[in-house]
């Protein structure tokens, strides 16, 4: 999109106050319904920010994969439980109930920090091993190197990642009971 500085920012700041409040309620509601819910529509805003940064394929790989399959996953696995929906059956006070999930998520801020720090991005484009017979590919655009990418060298994790679903499904069914 080539918009004006000002647009921009005006679309920025509305996608923001779908994602602020949405998360805040994902985190903050009792109730795990609605909780579900707003993860989609933090999601959905999510995807729209890639869209709005030009990133299409990312967008609709956001769109798709997250509120179009995990969500729904999520939202059926919680549908299925038979507890009560924002009963509370912690006994634990303020700082007892959210220590843990602090250090978790501190550490983990950290730990991605120090791993984003110095990326190797010059490692990503070069999808060509000269070695190969004196085969070139020419590869047109930053799908086909994505592509290329997952299918090469990120193929063993990209199959690992594509586990989350099965295992989700298993976990719904494994609640539901």
């Amino acid at each position: 999109m080539n918009l004006s500085e000002s647009l921009h920012e005006f679309i920025f700041g509305l996608i923001e106050l779908g994602i602020l409040p949405g998360s805040l309620g994902v985190v903050l509601s009792a109730n795990a319904v609605r909780s579900a819910f707003l993860l989609g529509l933090v999601s959905a805003c999510i995807s729209l920010f890639y869209l709005a940064l030009n990133a299409d394929f990312v967008a609709a790989a956001q769109l798709l994969t997250y509120v179009g399959a995990i969500n729904v996953l999520i939202v059926f696995a919680v549908m299925l439980t038979d507890r009560v929906v924002g009963s509370k059956s912690s006994t634990l006070s303020g700082i007892e109930k959210y220590s843990v999930p602090l250090i978790a998520c501190t550490s983990l801020l950290i730990l991605l920090i120090i791993m984003i720090e110095d990326p190797k991005w010059s490692n990503i484009y070069s999808p060509v091993d000269q070695s190969k017979n004196g085969l070139e590919i020419v590869l047109k655009s930053d799908i086909q190197l994505i592509g290329y990418q997952l299918l090469t060298k990120f193929l063993v994790p990209f199959e690992l990642l594509s586990m989350i679903l099965p295992i989700a499904l298993v976990g719904a069914i494994t609640m539901a009971r």
